[in-house]
């Protein structure tokens, strides 16, 4: 007697499906870390947001290629999307980065009127002294 149970060729067994690669969740965490959506991310990188959410959930691998594309556009080392590095590298916001090019180009006096307001409010929201050097 032939096994009469219906399979959803949509969706494969159990069995066969990939957890979550530590790469690709990596790849996530960074992502929204530096403010990136699927989307945002996948046009930056002229790609689709399929295939974003195809590498974040371990469906696609990473080449080589790909990987230095990411890295590139999320400001990280392979180290730190392959989980071989500890502790992440810091890195900075996608909106502080568009905030700061922005500032980079005001004129000089503008520009010290901005670090002065932003100095002063360093110095009132936290107990580190980065200013003994100056």
């Amino acid at each position: 007697m032939r096994n009469s149970k219906k399979v959803d060729s949509q969706k494969p067994p159990d069995s066969f499906s990939e957890p979550q690669s530590p790469a690709g969740k990596n790849l996530q965490i960074i992502r929204k870390k530096r403010g990136f959506t699927q989307k945002g991310l996948a046009k930056y990188l002229g790609m689709t947001r399929a295939a974003v959410t195809s590498y974040e959930t371990g469906r696609s691998r990473l080449t080589d290629t790909v990987l230095a594309a990411f890295c590139g556009a999320l400001q990280v080392s392979a180290d730190e999307i392959l989980g071989l590095q500890k502790e992440p590298v810091p890195g900075f916001n996608r909106k502080w980065i568009k905030r700061l090019k922005i500032v980079e180009g005001l004129p000089p006096s503008i520009k010290k009127h901005i670090l002065r307001a932003l100095d002063d409010l360093i110095k009132a929201n936290t107990r580190l002294s980065i200013f003994d050097d100056e």
